[in-house]
């Protein structure tokens, strides 16, 4: 069986998910202040034609409901490990944010003290990096590469498949919001492409995010998103590791829920029971 597809005349879409500004959110607020140099009195302002902008471009859940403001992340404490290495003296670790948006994971660095010549993002939109230089007001300051590819493409040129550029030379990838958009033989895809974006044979290269987990993935429909729970997660890594020549270690956490948080993750499979939000790392072995 395959779920229905659904359609959406794009003024309801506006109405159900281009919310109103929430109230928490002092992070992102200090941030835009103290990293962006935005006056308090406009960051409100700010942020409401930036996500204005944003949503002219795609209308997407993520930017109607001002997903791109979440710095969740840094509670996480592979963020936290991954702070550690970058800031090493003489480190050459690199870390890439897969499906960056508007790049605040690597603002939120660059304000956590890491040099940002050695930070990467990648997005299959050109247009939201590019708003994130105006959401962040520091075109001039930033030394980060961003690179708009598709995790899919293929082709053995830069041109074909923008993200061969990157081959080879990361250490860490951050992953938010991403495996989750896929099925089982995607995801496999996806990862695979991603150890190739990895170092080879360097034993601090890992994996860390957040996504939409599922207790039992053996109750989901056939061909839909396939959504994980410890044990399929971990499976889905030994696939990779066997065609890849690699081993990797899983971690997969539930994130508890936050009914006070006005930007938590919503996603269209939450209306499933035995739904969760979870966090996740991936360790070379």
């Amino acid at each position: 069986m395959v779920r229905e597809k659904r359609s959406y005349d794009i003024t309801e879409l506006r109405a159900q998910i281009y919310w109103d500004l929430p109230s928490d959110i002092g992070p992102i607020r200090q941030l835009l202040e103290d990293y962006s140099g935005i006056q308090p009195n406009e960051v409100d302002g700010h942020i409401l034609a930036i996500r204005e902008k944003l949503w002219r471009i795609k209308p997407y859940g993520c930017i109607g409901r001002f997903r791109f403001l979440q710095l969740d992340f840094a509670l996480d404490p592979r963020y936290q490990h991954a702070v550690s290495l970058l800031k090493k003296r003489f480190s050459s670790t690199t870390f890439l944010d897969l499906g960056c948006c508007v790049g605040q994971v690597l603002r939120q660095l660059a304000h956590d003290g890491v040099g940002t010549n050695r930070l990467f993002g990648t997005d299959v939109e050109p247009r939201f990096m590019e708003v994130g230089y105006e959401l962040f007001n520091d075109r001039k300051k930033l030394r980060s590469m961003f690179v708009a590819g598709d995790i899919f493409a293929e082709g053995e040129s830069p041109a074909a498949d923008p993200l061969r550029l990157l081959d080879g030379k990361m250490t860490i990838v951050h992953a938010a919001s991403f495996f989750h958009l896929f099925g089982w033989e995607e995801q496999v895809r996806a990862a695979k492409r991603v150890v190739r974006l990895m170092k080879p044979r360097d034993q601090n290269a890992f994996i860390f995010g957040r996504q939409v987990g599922c207790d039992d993935p053996s109750t989901q429909l056939e061909g839909t998103r396939f959504l994980h729970n410890a044990e399929s997660w971990q499976r889905l890594w030994d696939v990779v590791g066997v065609e890849t020549g690699t081993r990797w270690r899983t971690e997969f956490d539930i994130i508890p829920d936050d009914p006070s948080s006005a930007t938590k993750v919503t996603d269209d499979s939450s209306e499933m029971e035995g739904i969760n939000r979870v966090r996740f790392g991936v360790y070379r072995v």
